[in-house]
């Protein structure tokens, strides 16, 4: 028994310990509505020496938009580092839209916050539902250290050192690198295994139409406009029929 006790101490010890070494994501949605915050502090067991930087790869769904105007007001006040699509279509509806996504730059430390923006968009009605749900996806950390400086990574993931990623701000796309020969800063990016915590929950339900209500609505606008449309051609020849009598 005694034997026992202590395998399964060091297996825990083993498991806390390898999850020390991983970098932490904790995510929380707040607000309600249409329109909330995404919140993400970021944890590393220290603050990294160097000039390694980290992204955040976070997919928003096709419900789900961010205002490019605002990002770029957050961006030149120094509040949130953010790459994002040049247009986002705000207008169209949930079920013309594609999901796209946002890469949140930061530098390791010991806490790394950064509060991102979001808002939902309307859906199509629906004969049953009443409401949409809309989950967040989980986000991938991704880092670039200088190659002098890789070995720093070995105590926070457990990662295939020989893959490197390629990531293109401009295009907003990371990829495995393809061609080994591409010996850049841009092509150095590593994928990094995380302990991931929502802190709250990261599912919105958003309010759909009754399509069938849409139908007796539309029907219904079309007898009021007639009959307005009738009564004020019968209320104007009306009034010219006082006026001729007067005459």
């Amino acid at each position: 028994m005694r034997i026992f006790v202590i395998v399964m101490y060091i297996l825990l010890d083993s498991v806390q310990g390898n999850d020390l070494q991983m970098p932490t994501v904790e995510v929380e949605m707040l607000g309600s509505g249409l329109h909330r915050k995404i919140v993400y502090t970021v944890h590393f067991n220290d603050a990294m020496a160097g000039t390694c930087e980290y992204v955040l790869k976070q997919t928003l769904p096709a419900a789900m938009y961010v205002s490019t105007d605002e990002l770029k007001d957050l961006r030149r006040l120094k509040k949130l580092n953010s790459v994002f699509p040049r247009f986002v279509d705000i207008e169209v509806p949930t079920e013309k839209a594609n999901s796209f996504d946002v890469f949140l730059r930061g530098v390791p430390k010991i806490e790394d916050s950064a509060i991102l923006p979001i808002h939902y968009r309307y859906h199509a009605p629906h004969r049953v539902n009443r409401f949409a749900s809309v989950q967040l996806p989980k986000s991938i950390i991704y880092m670039n250290c200088p190659r002098n400086e890789e070995i720093i990574l070995e105590k926070y993931t457990k990662f295939d050192s020989s893959i490197k990623y390629c990531l293109n701000f401009d295009q907003l796309t990371i990829n495995p690198q393809t061609n080994e020969s591409i010996n850049d800063d841009s092509c150095n990016w590593m994928l990094l295994q995380q302990a991931y915590h929502a802190k709250s929950s990261l599912t919105a339900n958003i309010p759909l139409g009754n399509k069938n209500a849409c139908t007796r609505v539309l029907y219904g606008t079309i007898f009021i406009s007639w009959f307005a449309a009738l009564w004020s051609v019968f209320y104007i020849f009306r009034q010219l029929e006082r006026v001729k009598y007067k005459l």
